[in-house]
């Protein structure tokens, strides 16, 4: 994932961040697009700088980091998600 923009292990500005990752703004046209720019976990309407964009299936887990892994989640929605990986880390860790 990235925009070609800025060269080689560089970040373009206007990427957004996704855990150690960025997507282009395309791809977060096409993430909020196909959710219809509703959150996946809850559907409340989306707003401009209250978006979060996580990997569905964080890459530790077995993800990968295509745009297809990614989603757009409402601010309570990514607290929770960010709260089930921190569990899931555990547990991988505990093994």
């Amino acid at each position: 994932m990235g925009s070609g923009r800025a060269g080689p292990g560089m970040v373009d500005p206007r990427d957004v961040p996704v855990g150690d990752v960025y997507i282009t703004l395309d791809e977060v046209r096409i993430v909020l697009d196909r959710q219809g720019r509703r959150c996946v976990r809850c559907g409340a309407p989306l707003r401009p700088g209250l978006t979060y964009f996580d990997l569905r299936r964080p890459v530790i887990c077995g993800g990968s980091r295509t745009p297809g892994n990614v989603e757009a989640l409402c601010p309570s929605c990514h607290r929770r998600h960010m709260r089930r990986i921190r569990e899931l880390l555990a547990m991988h860790q505990r093994r």
